[in-house]
């Protein structure tokens, strides 16, 4: 878990560069491994939010422009963009849902952007799992 690290500049290993600037991603609480060189081995970004309304479209926007930043496209070339991992993070979102938001056409879109949701409250749903197992899919994740 990314409380602190022995990786140095943790936020500038990450964030995506277009052109001569950056974009940091939206990462409330990040899972990882290192090597034994101390190097970023397996990467997990979670985004926490209380709510979707706009928040969700900011973390899928910046899972959409990791994914362009990690390959081969021409927007990539268009616009300068570079990534400095040599691998793409799992961008994971999860949400509480105080507003009863998540059937929503709009947002069920978002989430198909997402590696992987989560949310804190019961809902049966094919398209995000309960809060409570966020645990075991990171211990799957990042063997």
């Amino acid at each position: 878990m990314f409380i602190t690290t022995k990786l140095k500049r943790f936020k500038d290993l990450v964030a995506i560069h277009v052109d001569r600037e950056t974009q940091k991603p939206d990462m409330d609480l990040v899972l990882y491994r290192e090597d034994s060189h101390h190097y970023l081995k397996d990467i997990m970004i979670i985004s926490l939010k209380t709510s979707l309304r706009e928040r969700a479209g900011q973390t899928y926007k910046w899972k959409l422009l990791l994914e362009i930043a990690t390959s081969e496209n021409a927007i990539k070339e268009k616009y300068n963009i570079s990534y400095p991992l040599n691998q793409t993070p799992l961008v994971c979102f999860a949400t509480v849902n105080f507003y009863n938001e998540i059937n929503s056409p709009q947002h069920r879109g978002m989430f198909k952007f997402f590696d992987k949701s989560f949310i804190g409250k019961p809902v049966e749903s094919d398209f995000i799992d309960q809060l409570s197992y966020l645990i075991d899919y990171a211990n799957e994740k990042l063997v």
